[in-house]
C-alpha cells in the first residue's frame, strides 16, 4: 500500500489552458496521481491547503473571494501532484473572469488523465447550489472518487454541524458520500483527510 505523507510540497506552475499544464508523467512515462481541490469562492480552500502542504507561504490566502483565478498545480514529495481551482460562483468577480472560469474548469476536468481524486469543499453553513450540483455530477459522471470536505465547522455548533451535515448530505441525495471536517483553527481535520486521500488513492490505484 503506497503512503503519500505529504511532507514536502512545492509550486510547480499557473495555468489557464491545456498548453500550460505540467507534465502528469513520470520519468518511466507513468501517471502521476492528481488530486483537484474544487469548491465555491469562500470556501476555504486556500487556507485548507496551506494546512495539507503544511507550509503557510505556499499558497496565498485574501479576504476577497475569487482572488484565485488561474489554475495553481503543486507537487507533493514529488511523486503527487495537487491542483488548486478557481472558486466558483462568487457575483463580485467581474464576469470578464468569471465566463472564463467555467470551460477552463472544465477543460481541465475533461481533458487531464491523470485525475484520481477530487477534494469538494463545501461550507457547513451552506445549502448546496446549482454549480455546487453541476460540479459533483460531473464527477459521478466521469467516475472521480470524491471526498466531500466541510469547511468551517468551527463557526457551528456541535448541534448545528450535525444538522447541517445532514442537510448537506440530503441535498446532494448521497447519504454514502465520503466525507471529512476541517476547521482552519489548529488544522483540524487535516490527519483524516490525509488518511481519507491514501485509502482513496490506494483504491484507484488497485
Amino acid at each position: 500500500m503506497k503512503t503519500y505523507a505529504f511532507q514536502k510540497a512545492r509550486f510547480i506552475t499557473s495555468a489557464t489552458s491545456s498548453k500550460s499544464y505540467p507534465s502528469d508523467k513520470d520519468s518511466s512515462g507513468k501517471f502521476i496521481p492528481e488530486i483537484a481541490v474544487a469548491g465555491r469562492s469562500n470556501v476555504g480552500k486556500s487556507t485548507l491547503l496551506r494546512s495539507l502542504f503544511r507550509n503557510k507561504r505556499l499558497v496565498k490566502t485574501s479576504a476577497t473571494p475569487g482572488k484565485t483565478q488561474l489554475i495553481n498545480f503543486f507537487a507533493i514529495d514529488d511523486e503527487l501532484i495537487v491542483v488548486d481551482l478557481p472558486g466558483y460562483g462568487y457575483a463580485k468577480v467581474p464576469e470578464r473572469i468569471r465566463k472564463c472560469w467555467g470551460p477552463m474548469i472544465q477543460t481541465y476536468l475533461n481533458e487531464r488523465q491523470s485525475i484520481q481524486l477530487i477534494l469538494f469543499l463545501i461550507d457547513i453553513r451552506r445549502i448546496p447550489n446549482a454549480d455546487d450540483f453541476q460540479f459533483l455530477e460531473w464527477a459521478a459522471n466521469s467516475q472521480k472518487s470524491v471526498i466531500l470536505v466541510i469547511t468551517k465547522v468551527d463557526k457551528v455548533s456541535k448541534q448545528e454541524k450535525t444538522k447541517n451535515t445532514q442537510k448537506i448530505l440530503d441535498a446532494f441525495n448521497c447519504e454514502n458520500l465520503q466525507h471529512v471536517y476541517y476547521s482552519s483553527k489548529q488544522s483540524d481535520g487535516i490527519k483524516e483527510l490525509i488518511i481519507n486521500i491514501n485509502n482513496a488513492l490506494n483504491s484507484e490505484l488497485e
